[in-house]
């Protein structure tokens, strides 16, 4: 009797454990902060910095850029939220600060993240060359910074 019930609760502290694995604090999700930074080429690689804060998305769009200038949109509750998941699955503590292939005419990519106001992780890489994680966070940014072109307010232009 007293091994099924150590037993139930190691299997109950674990489920418990999983469940919050992959899920930032109520604070964390305040201080909650990501960035996409892409750097330029010896081309026509588009040049931008998108900033995530509060549901609040701020693109600054430099060159090669359907638009250029400063743009500014909410997130919606449902992206904001994939995004937020998708950062919580990474190993943020555990990623090396470049990924870099060693060739000077290609962009990077510039990952700040934060969920502690003090501390922002920065990572750089180009191409596919980081974790797929880390990748598909870049991805995700990238794909809202071609919405947020696309729905450019035309009294930016």
């Amino acid at each position: 009797m007293r091994n099924k019930i150590v037993l139930t609760l190691l299997c109950a502290a674990f489920f418990m454990g999983c469940a919050q694995i992959d899920k930032f604090s109520k604070k964390q999700q305040k201080a909650f902060y990501i960035s996409i930074e892409k750097t330029a080429c010896f081309g026509n690689c588009p040049i931008y910095i998108l900033e995530l804060s509060k549901q609040e998305a701020k693109l600054q769009a430099k060159r090669f850029t359907e638009h250029e200038g400063l743009s500014n949109q909410r997130m919606s509750d449902m992206e904001y939220k994939a995004l937020q998941d998708s950062c919580a699955q990474a190993d943020w503590g555990n990623y090396a600060t470049e990924y870099l292939t060693g060739y000077s005419d290609l962009p990077s990519t510039i990952i700040r993240f934060s969920i502690y106001p003090t501390d922002t992780i920065d990572i750089r890489y180009e191409g596919s060359k980081a974790p797929a994680d880390l990748v598909r966070i870049g991805d995700m940014l990238h794909a809202y910074q071609k919405k947020m072109q696309a729905e450019w307010p035309a009294s930016l232009d």
